[in-house]
């Protein structure tokens, strides 16, 4: 879904976006890869991993685990941004986007938990990173909503998110579930999972002016 709502929503909309600023697709394209590196730098910054199997200690894998969710953290403010982004030119494109938001957020409350526990009893204080990851795309949201007024920033800003949608797709979500389960279910459901975003696509860009004049108001 997040490579349906890549493709079909946000980068057709940033190019929109920066066609209406005089820029060309190249500079929309050269701004989703350095999206797509960026999120690749911070994961390897922050996402760190715990230590062979074995070779640690509980109260270190602990740790490291905690320290690890900050890059989930981040990830879902910049999940969250983007949907204020995609609201911001319409309210169509924010619910594709949240559609594949939360399509995935949900496993990260779990890989959080799993993080800063590995395992183990969570304690009291586990808690909050599962509720600062719980409200980061809220934020996100927020900071899109007053910080990206302009054409400009939002044609940027799409780009980017069209960068960081690809990266956790193709180098998170995708390689994990086929580590998981080898069944061609995996490939029918990431296909079905792009062809369901296009048809999502499709229908919201639809006119429903019922809908256009409630949220016009």
């Amino acid at each position: 879904m997040l490579l349906g709502a890549a493709f079909f929503d946000l980068l057709p909309e940033s190019i929109e976006a920066a066609e209406s600023q005089g820029w060309s697709y190249r500079d929309v394209f050269l701004i989703l890869v350095a999206g797509f590196l960026a999120f690749y730098l911070i994961e390897r910054v922050l996402v760190l991993h715990a230590c062979p199997e074995g070779d640690c200690t509980n109260e270190a894998h602990r740790h490291i685990g905690r320290l690890s969710t900050l890059g989930l953290i981040v990830h879902s403010t910049l999940d969250g941004a983007a949907i204020g982004a995609a609201t911001l030119v319409s309210w169509r494109v924010g619910i594709v986007v949240a559609l594949a938001v939360v399509a995935h957020d949900a496993s990260d409350g779990l890989n959080t938990i799993m993080l800063v526990t590995h395992g183990e009893r969570p304690h009291r204080s586990d808690y909050l990173f599962l509720a600062s990851d719980a409200i980061a795309p809220v934020v996100g949201a927020v900071l899109a909503l007053v910080f990206l007024p302009s054409e400009k920033y939002l044609a940027v800003f799409l780009a980017l998110a069209s960068g960081f949608f690809l990266y956790t797709a193709t180098s998170d979500l995708l390689p994990e579930a086929h580590r998981r389960s080898p069944s061609p279910l995996v490939t029918v459901l990431t296909v079905s999972g792009v062809i369901f975003m296009a048809l999502a696509v499709f229908l919201v860009r639809l006119d429903h002016p019922s809908l256009d004049r409630f949220f016009s108001q």
